[in-house]
C-alpha cells in the first residue's frame, strides 16, 4: 500500500513532528511502501496531499490538526486517495468527529483497523472545508489568537471570544436555505459540519459527518449577560435559547458590505456574499465504524 505522510511541524505549538516521530517506527512496519515528508506551509501540504493523489498513492496520513486536515481535504476531495489523521494538532475536531481519539496510541489503533468511511464536506463557492465556515466576530478572534504568544488551547480560545465579544460590533446578515430567508443583526454565523472547533467548542451538537446536512447557528446581538451564557454553553454547558438553528444542504449569506468568511478557524480571502453546500460523500477517510442507528436530524429555523 503505498502511502505518504505528511507531518506540520508547526502544528500543536510547533511540537507536531516531534509528536509524529514517535510513531513512525511502527507506520513504517504498518505500511513498509511508506514516504515520509514535513509541509512548509499549508499550500505545500495541499501540493504533497495533491501529488500524491494524482500519483495514484492509496493512502495521505496527514499528522497536524484541523488546519493541516483543511489544507490536504482540499487536494484529497473526490479522489481515491484515502486521508488517515494522526491528531498533534491544537484543535483535532475533524478527527474526533470521525472517531480518531487524541491520545496517539489509540489513534494509532484506528490506523491499523482501516476502517474507510466517506465524509460530507462544506464548499463555500469553490472553497472546501471539512469543520466550520465563520463570519462575524470569530475573524478578530483568530487575529487575536495568531498575534499571542501563548499556547494554542480551549483557554486562549474563549480568552480571545471574549476579549472579541466586549469590541465586536455587530453586523447585519441575511441568510437563506430551503423556504426561509431571515436577516439579523449577528455576532457570529457559523455553518458546520462537525460538532465541535477550536478545540471541543460545542458550536454545533447534533452534527454529524456524513449525514448530508450542514448546521447553521446565528448568534444575535445580545445583552453582555446572554453574550457570556452563549459562550458558556459553546464551552461545554449553560443556555443559549436565543440561537437561531437549522440543517439543511445549503445556505446563502448576504451582507451590505463584504464580510470576511473564516473556514476550518482560518483567516481566509474570501467574503460574503456566498452560496455554503454541503458535498456528500466527498473525502475517504480513515475512522472508527458507524454507529448502526442515529436520530434523524431535525430542521428548524
Amino acid at each position: 500500500m503505498k502511502t505518504r505522510v505528511i507531518v506540520n511541524p508547526s502544528a500543536g505549538a510547533n511540537r507536531g513532528a516531534e509528536r509524529a516521530s514517535g510513531l513512525e517506527h511502527r507506520l513504517t512496519r504498518l505500511w513498509p511502501d511508506l514516504e515520509w515528508t514535513e509541509s512548509q506551509s499549508a499550500a505545500h501540504l495541499t501540493d504533497l496531499a495533491r501529488g500524491a493523489a494524482l500519483a495514484h498513492y492509496d493512502r495521505v496520513v496527514v499528522a497536524g490538526g484541523d488546519g493541516s486536515v483543511h489544507a490536504a481535504a482540499s487536494a484529497l476531495v473526490g479522489t481515491e486517495t484515502v486521508l488517515s489523521i494522526l491528531p498533534v494538532g491544537t484543535g483535532n475536531d475533524v478527527a474526533t468527529s470521525v472517531g480518531v481519539p487524541g491520545d496517539l496510541d489509540q489513534a494509532f489503533a484506528i490506523l491499523q483497523q482501516d476502517h474507510v468511511r466517506a465524509i460530507d464536506v462544506g464548499r463555500a463557492n469553490d472553497r472546501i472545508f471539512c469543520c466550520v465556515l465563520g463570519v462575524g466576530m470569530d475573524t478578530p478572534a483568530l487575529r487575536t489568537i495568531n498575534a499571542s504568544r501563548l499556547r494554542r488551547g480551549r483557554l486562549l480560545y474563549g480568552w480571545a471570544a471574549l476579549k472579541t465579544a466586549l469590541s465586536y460590533r455587530p453586523q447585519t446578515v441575511r441568510i437563506r436555505w430551503p423556504g426561509v430567508e431571515i436577516a439579523r443583526d449577528v455576532m457570529q454565523v457559523t455553518i458546520a459540519n462537525t460538532p465541535t472547533y477550536a478545540g471541543g467548542m460545542k458550536i454545533a451538537p447534533l452534527a454529524e459527518v456524513d449525514d448530508g446536512l450542514l448546521d447553521l447557528a446565528v448568534y444575535p446581538r445580545l445583552s453582555w449577560a446572554k453574550m457570556l451564557g452563549n459562550l458558556r454553553a459553546a464551552l461545554g454547558g449553560g443556555d443559549e435559547d436565543s440561537v437561531v438553528r437549522a440543517q439543511y444542504p445549503w445556505f446563502e449569506l448576504t451582507s451590505d458590505e463584504p464580510l470576511p468568511v473564516t473556514l476550518d478557524g482560518e483567516l481566509t480571502d474570501l467574503t460574503t456574499p456566498l452560496r455554503v453546500e454541503v458535498v456528500p460523500a466527498a473525502l475517504r477517510v480513515v475512522g472508527a465504524p458507524l454507529r448502526a442507528e442515529r436520530p434523524v436530524a431535525c430542521a428548524a429555523a
